[in-house]
């Protein structure tokens, strides 16, 4: 196969006179999609292009080389090519990183495997929240020098291009992206030639290519099968993002998971840590246990090794986002992996079905959601892998997401921040105090700066509207759209629980709003259902149906194909970012962050990040601040409280207090910049979870693997006696708690015994419970313990208000949690 992406790379360099040659670096590597002068480089070789594509390798491959030639001889482009490249130089070189300076003897790398990634609109990987996410996550490891290897799949047709018809139907256009003209660079091996992985699949050994990307100083591998070597149908494994087809679908997770591992080890890299980001890629897992059984070590040494050392984040309870195969559908296709070893599939077993996110979660050590309250969301969902524990000690914890400062804040923003914070906010985004600065930037300087986003999104808006009508023959004037004016952006998928049809409840109340001639309002909608999703679809069309209205039109708008570009523009050229989804569905949500970051007022149901996020001077609340959850009968009461919201508070607030309302602004950047970061984010997963499950990885894998071994045996130890361990008997009196209880042969120092006691809440759960050790028991013989107890809890004993209870779970000290194994025996005493 030939290697076509060096000879486009070679063609492009020959192409390029010598003082322009490292044009092709800088085009190689995704640097410059977080770099205004690069950015700002590459649209001054061609500005129509550059808007079109944004991507550099592209632009530079149909530029002729007669431009090239005159850009030399411009002393303004050189000037800011030398910037730039001076720029890039310093930055992919540093003398030290927040990494390097906090973890000096690290030496493993963190794997972070997800199925999709949102990097940039030139690299059509992604379909929403899940891929920026992850994009902002790669660019954040770059940034602070972490030693990150990500790992994803290339799409041929990525996910789709929207095209809107006459009556608001959804198209889906599937273009066909050329590896050759893109950002990213085939891997190679020894030999020189492309790469390829072997990756069983049924019967048969499927090949598949791997491509290098670079972000910054991090390395993204993409994995796709189109190639000679594979069947027809085997080469189309990748051609689209969340193929609907089940078989396809099992396909792709498998490629991505156990294929991403058979890539690292290609290239020599060996995981320190690895995380897993959504369940998709959770295979991985069963072939990381299966190298380790290879070496001899039983299935739970291998499992502990694998556990110990995976981080797993989940990122939605709605139910489509936790794939579930049918066993034997999976069975099928993992035939050749497994081998004789199909009690691997037990680890994700769940009835006759494969669920991914369960899997995930039994081979990780360390599982958290995507904000607090999707934390505690998350563990009422899974809270069945831990029968008997309290619900607020299931292992799962809250790491609330954040957004890639440099990539979302706007140009005019980020001048304002570099004058009156200082360039220090860069580097140390997630630093609360810097933000106080905001304070110094005058009403007006931040005023005529907001103005300026919002003159770049109404052009973007023009823009759009314009090639869509000529594209359907239209023949319609674009309304204009005042840029003093109050407008509020609804954008994000088009999923139902999002409700992006709520502001039409009421639409003779909705006219009043949007027509009142001394305050005019202009609402904005952009966003993709997904290709299977129906309702979705539906939603879109009422949306634009009420857009064609004749008391609507001009007023609002629905955006066509939004994506990462239109993102960038709308999510700091809007007034007011609206949020309104059925609690608790949104996880986390991020656009609201990118909006709050730019000093766009978020309007939003009190979910996901917002819980955290509202301070009740940043934007506003829709409806209650409660975190219980709604159901479809709560559509009504949240339409009314939004009403009342426009009515009543932003929209007097933003005519008739300009003021307040940049005091708004202002609150809204220090409260959210530094604390919705991804540089907080990827911090606390540093501190959290992979410095943890790097000393982990160190202690199982040391001198022969014997931490593995020795937790190991403990674990069949424990678990093997677990049925018969009791708590035989709990009394009180003489002052003193006793307890005894029967071990069955485990020793005291493999258990703790706890006395758990609170004021009683409902039924026998307990609020804020107090938990204390009973320690120094007593042999009592025969495999029974005597534990006492002589303490200030003791005097509510009698109490009706309060509950108490003992029990005896496993203890390890090298055990990540202490209810990993979800194992616990109790016993009330009332």
């Amino acid at each position: 196969m030939a290697d076509v992406s060096h000879t486009v790379e070679d063609s492009i360099r020959k192409k390029l006179p010598y003082p322009l040659e490292d044009l092709v670096d800088l085009a190689y590597n995704y640097w410059w999609s977080w770099n205004r002068r690069a950015t700002k480089l590459w649209e001054y070789i061609d500005p129509e292009h550059w808007r079109e594509y944004k991507n550099p390798v592209k632009l530079l491959l149909d530029t002729p080389r007669e431009r090239f030639s005159e850009l030399v001889r411009d002393d303004d482009f050189m000037n800011l090519y030398e910037l730039v490249m001076d720029q890039f130089t310093a930055y992919m070189n540093p003398r030290s990183t927040w990494f390097s300076t906090n973890y000096p003897k690290w030496d493993k790398p963190i794997v972070y495997l997800c199925m999709e990634y949102g990097i940039s609109k030139s690299l059509p990987i992604y379909s929403g929240g899940l891929g920026i996410l992850a994009g902002d996550h790669v660019k954040t490891a770059s940034d602070l020098g972490l030693p990150f290897i990500a790992v994803g799949l290339l799409y041929k047709h990525g996910y789709f291009r929207q095209e809107i018809d006459e009556k608001g139907g959804q198209r889906e256009i599937f273009p066909e992206y050329r590896p050759e003209e893109m950002p990213i660079k085939p891997v190679v091996g020894k030999d020189g030639k492309p790469l390829l992985i072997e990756v069983p699949i049924e019967d048969r050994i499927v090949h598949a290519r791997a491509f290098e990307v670079n972000v910054g100083r991090i390395k993204l591998y993409l994995l796709d099968t189109d190639v000679p070597e594979n069947s027809p149908d085997d080469r189309t494994i990748c051609d689209y993002l969340y193929n609907a087809e089940t078989d396809k679908r099992i396909k792709q997770e498998i490629l991505l998971g156990i294929g991403g591992m058979r890539l690292l080890r290609a290239i020599g890299i060996e995981p320190g840590v690895v995380h897993l980001n959504e369940g998709h890629p959770a295979f991985a897992n069963l072939q990381r246990i299966a190298w380790y059984m290879e070496k001899g070590l039983s299935f739970t040494e291998a499992l502990s090794i694998v556990r110990g050392t995976t981080i797993f984040t989940t990122h939605t309870p709605v139910p489509a986002g936790h794939d579930r195969f049918p066993i034997e559908e999976v069975r099928k296709r993992l035939s050749g992996f497994l081998a004789g070893r199909d009690d691997l599939l037990e680890l994700g077993r769940e009835g006759d079905q494969i669920n991914m996110t369960l899997l995930a979660i039994r081979t990780s050590s360390y599982v958290n959601g995507v904000s607090q309250l999707h934390a505690e969301v998350s563990k009422g969902m899974w809270k069945d892998l831990w029968p008997g524990v309290p619900l607020n000690e299931i292992p799962i914890e809250g790491i609330t997401n954040g957004v890639h400062t440099m990539t979302w804040v706007h140009n005019s923003m980020r001048k304002l921040f570099d004058r009156y914070i200082g360039k220090v906010w860069r580097e140390h985004t997630n630093i609360e105090g810097i933000w106080y600065a905001v304070e110094r930037i005058p009403d007006d300087e931040l005023w005529e700066a907001h103005l300026e986003a919002k003159r770049q999104f109404i052009e973007l808006l023009r823009r759009k509207a314009i090639e869509r009508n000529r594209r359907l023959g239209i023949d319609d004037p674009i309304p204009a759209i005042d840029e003093n004016a109050l407008i509020i952006g609804f954008a994000r998928r088009f999923a139902t629980y999002k409700r992006a049809t709520l502001l039409f409840t009421d639409l003779e109340r909705l006219k009043k709003i949007v027509n009142n001639p001394e305050r005019p309002v202009y609402l904005v909608f952009g966003g993709k259902a997904h290709p299977m999703d129906e309702g979705g679809k539906a939603f879109l069309r009422r949306v634009y149906e009420v857009s064609q209205m004749p008391e609507f039109r001009g007023k609002i708008f629905v955006m066509e194909n939004y994506d990462m570009g239109s993102a960038r523009l709308m999510v700091a050229g809007v007034d007011v970012w609206l949020n309104n989804p059925r609690r608790p569905l949104e996880a986390s949500g991020t656009s609201g962050m990118k909006a709050g970051l730019n000093g766009v007022l978020n309007v939003s149901i009190y979910d996901g990040w917002w819980v955290e996020g509202y301070n009740g001077k940043n934007g506003w609340v829709i409806g209650e601040e409660t975190t219980e959850p709604e159901t479809e009968g709560d559509d009504p009461k949240d339409a009314e409280s939004l009403y009342r919201l426009l009515e009543d508070e932003v929209i007097p607030t933003y005519y008739d207090n300009r003021a307040r309302w940049i005091y708004m602004m202002k609150e809204s950047i220090k409260s959210i910049a530094p604390r919705f970061s991804t540089h907080r984010m990827v911090k606390e997963y540093m501190d959290k979870f992979y410095s943890k499950a790097m000393s982990n990885h160190i202690w199982l894998t040391r001198e022969g693997y014997r931490g593995a071994k020795e937790i190991a045996a403990w674990k069949d130890r424990v678990t093997s006696a677990w049925d018969s361990v009791e708590i035989r008997e709990v009394k009180v009196e003489g002052g003193k708690l006793s307890a005894r209880v029967y071990l069955d042969g485990l020793k005291p120092e493999d258990v703790k015994v706890e006395l758990y006691y609170g004021v009683r809440a409902e039924g026998y759960e307990i609020e804020k419970p107090h938990i204390v050790e009973l320690r120094h028991p007593r042999e009592l013989g025969q495999d029974e313990w005597l534990y006492v107890y002589e303490g200030g809890a003791l005097r509510h004993l009698g109490d009706p208000c309060w509950h108490y209870a003992v029990r005896v779970h496993p203890h390890h000290e090298k055990l990540p949690h202490k209810f990993l194994l979800g194992l616990v025996k109790w016993e009330g005493l009332d």
